[in-house]
């Protein structure tokens, strides 16, 4: 008899769940130390998350949506981590090359999310401090391109 577990989707998609929240927690922790830097506290940064989706009801959550805030970004890391699984599973190069297609993937994502997609959930201006873009950037490249390129080199159900 095999065990319910067995086939849950937690256990088929584990790379892609492991990626994701690997991803999701570095990326995090960066725009969370930034942002304390600044006197903000972590939650706030949480519920900004939160508001892509909830508006700025986002922020009288309280701890309710900041943890959503966390939810969200941890699926849309996922997201992320499956999509470069699929794209690497049809070009082979991004499997032989993590550092470079991963790199590349992190950058794509990075200018598709907070330079389309969230302006448009939020009607706010894109890119609006060098800084903080250039630390984003950097993040998606190298705390979540690359681990998704090299979390999608590891065995389990392709996405």
């Amino acid at each position: 008899m095999t065990s319910p577990l067995a086939a849950a989707p937690s256990f088929r998609h584990r790379p892609v769940l492991l990626c994701g929240i690997v991803a999701a927690t570095l990326d995090l922790a960066v725009a969370i130390a930034f942002w304390a830097a600044e006197g903000m506290p972590a939650g706030r940064v949480l519920q900004a998350i939160a508001a892509w989706l909830l508006g700025p009801a986002a922020y009288s959550g309280g701890t309710a949506t900041a943890l959503f805030g966390v939810l969200l970004y941890t699926g849309l890391m996922c997201a992320l981590a499956a999509g470069y699984r699929g794209l690497a599973r049809r070009h082979g190069a991004l499997l032989r090359r993590p550092l470079l297609g991963g790199a590349l993937y992190g950058a794509a994502a990075y200018l598709a999310i907070f330079g389309l997609a969230v302006p448009v959930l939020t009607s706010a201006p894109a890119f609006v401090r060098p800084d903080w873009t250039l630390v984003c950037l950097l993040a998606y490249m190298f705390l979540i391109g690359v681990p998704c390129a090299l979390f999608a080199r590891l065995p389990g159900r392709h996405a």
